[in-house]
């Protein structure tokens, strides 16, 4: 046999050798490796569902807080929303002229309902753009749809002034 032949022969047993070893000891060594791992997050995961589960009912008090403050507790949306427009006049430049009947539509197709709020407001630009900011952004009731600013004039004094007729919809 030549020299040739017994390196061939030499690498050719490396080979089998090394697939037999990785086949019985190493492919087995790392899927216990990936199973020990995987163990291994669940037991953090568990572990730490006492922790996420104090950070949620602080959340849940926080947004009871929240919901406190923005006054949107009780049944009646239409009475919190006026409310939230008395108390928002209280401290801004404007006032509550109008305050329609809201408009309920039922899709019988989906039936979603929709509930559109109609009311005017009176005052300078700045505070009553101020109002419709707060309105969509801090409190939740819903989404100002429409907005229209008038300014009309009060000809027995002369004066002008600005109202704002704003469309507020919520979605059932």
């Amino acid at each position: 046999m030549t020299q040739k032949n017994k390196n061939i022969i030499l690498i050719i047993g490396l080979l089998l050798v090394t697939f037999i070893a990785y086949r019985y000891s190493i492919s087995k060594t790392i899927t216990v490796n990936h199973q020990v791992s995987t163990l291994e997050k669940q037991k953090d995961a568990y572990e730490s569902a006492p922790t996420q589960l104090a950070a949620l009912s602080n959340k849940e008090k926080q947004l009871d807080e929240i919901l406190k403050k923005n006054n949107v507790e009780g049944n009646s949306l239409q009475n919190n929303l006026l409310k939230t427009l008395n108390t928002l006049s209280s401290t801004s430049n404007f006032t509550i002229i109008a305050f329609e009947e809201p408009h309920v539509y039922k899709d019988e197709g989906s039936q979603k309902t929709s509930t559109t709020y109609n009311f005017t407001l009176q005052g300078e630009y700045t505070s009553l753009i101020k109002v419709i900011y707060a309105l969509e952004q801090t409190y939740s009731f819903g989404n100002i749809i429409h907005s229209n600013f008038e300014k009309k004039k009060n000809f027995r004094t002369g004066k002008s002034y600005l109202q704002c007729t704003v469309l507020l919809q919520r979605l059932n």
